[in-house]
């Protein structure tokens, strides 16, 4: 998919000790054990490891590991808005 795709499969790897071949683009995140507490506090993860800062409702439940990079790529796209200059 893209670099966003492999950094995010690899911190659901280690956060939630899966094997990285079963997480796809499309993958629904139940399909991996991922429940809705688990999704909640993947999100903190996402923001430490990206540096960008979430939207207080995205919610994960229900959504497939491309949710989860879109969300991401989201929140790159508004802050370069918030602040063009990168600064």
């Amino acid at each position: 998919m893209n670099e966003t795709f492999e950094r995010v499969r690899a911190l659901m790897a280690k956060e939630f000790q899966l094997d990285p071949d079963r997480i796809t683009p499309d993958t629904p995140l139940a399909d991996l054990g991922v429940d809705s507490l688990a999704a909640l506090e993947f999100l903190f993860v996402l923001e430490n490891e990206f540096a960008v800062r979430l939207d207080a409702d995205v919610d994960l439940r229900g959504g497939a590991v491309r949710h989860v990079v879109d969300v991401v790529e989201s929140a790159f796209a508004r802050d370069a808005v918030a602040d063009p200059t990168g600064a």
